[in-house]
């Protein structure tokens, strides 16, 4: 019966400490860092997709999400 006891006191001792541990661990008093704005969006003349103003190819007054697709719009243009 003793042998028991003494088990249960050192599971329980080691489920206290365990999760003291992790308590302390995840305590942060920063803030989570929030996602900086990068400009706005535009959407890509050939295919539709949205990509950051940064990242875009302009061709004109058009918006590319890509080098390609800018010029397989320009190409395609051209042919009609």
């Amino acid at each position: 019966m003793r042998i028991l006891l003494l088990i249960g006191a050192i599971v329980g001792v080691f489920m206290i400490v365990r999760t003291l541990l992790r308590s302390q661990g995840h305590k942060s008093t920063e803030e989570p860092e929030r996602i900086k704005e990068q400009g706005s969006v535009v959407r890509c003349a050939h295919c539709g997709v949205h990509v950051p103003q940064f990242e875009a190819y302009r061709s004109g007054k058009r918006m590319y999400c890509s080098r390609d697709h800018a010029l397989a719009d320009n190409a395609s243009s051209n042919d009609d």
